[in-house]
């Protein structure tokens, strides 16, 4: 099996460093971008996926909605979550496929963390979350326990979203922002 990344760009190199840290080979990256290569490995367009079958894919794409169309526009495509071997994750999380965990992310106890999510850097996720597909819990962030984030949320770096809160989808929380109510 080939592992590569779709996103030839910042959060692309995040996502390498934590495959070859945890002992996966990175074969390429998928990019529309007209390069031969990025950070040593060679960078394939997007048509490449269609060829061959043996192959899974990481998105590694910031925003959420691009994430999404790109991963629903892929049939058939293997998608690879990644873990990096800093992030402390319970025996009774459950990640779905695709999502990334970065360096000292914390996913607590019975929580759900939906499709092709990315919890970042230092981001604490506490016990019986529920994180909707498509999200981005940016640097730093902090969710209570028992906090229910929806389909293509994004937290921006710094949040505080109190206990037992509710965020509905695709809503945006801004960086800083200590949350004190459910958002729509």
């Amino acid at each position: 099996m080939k592992h590569y990344i779709y996103g030839a760009g910042g959060h692309g190199k995040v996502v390498l460093d934590a495959m070859q840290l945890a002992g996966l080979v990175c074969d390429g990256f998928v990019d529309d971008k007209p390069i031969n290569q990025w950070v040593g490995l060679p960078v394939f367009p997007p048509a490449m996926l269609t060829q061959d079958t043996d192959i899974s894919i990481h998105f590694a794409i910031g925003h959420c909605g691009i994430r999404q169309q790109l991963s629903e526009g892929l049939i058939g495509v293997q998608c690879l979550s990644v873990q990096h071997p800093s992030a402390v994750v319970s025996l009774s999380a459950e990640i779905v496929m695709g999502s990334f965990l970065a360096a000292g992310s914390i996913v607590g106890p019975d929580v759900k963390v939906g499709r092709h999510c990315i919890i970042n850097h230092q981001a604490v996720v506490d016990h019986v979350c529920v994180v909707g597909d498509f999200c981005h819990i940016a640097p730093h962030v902090s969710l209570g326990g028992g906090v229910k984030i929806g389909r293509g949320v994004l937290i921006g770096a710094g949040a505080v979203i109190l206990p037992g809160l509710s965020i509905g989808d695709y809503a945006v929380v801004g960086a800083g922002a200590v949350v004190t109510k459910s958002v729509e």
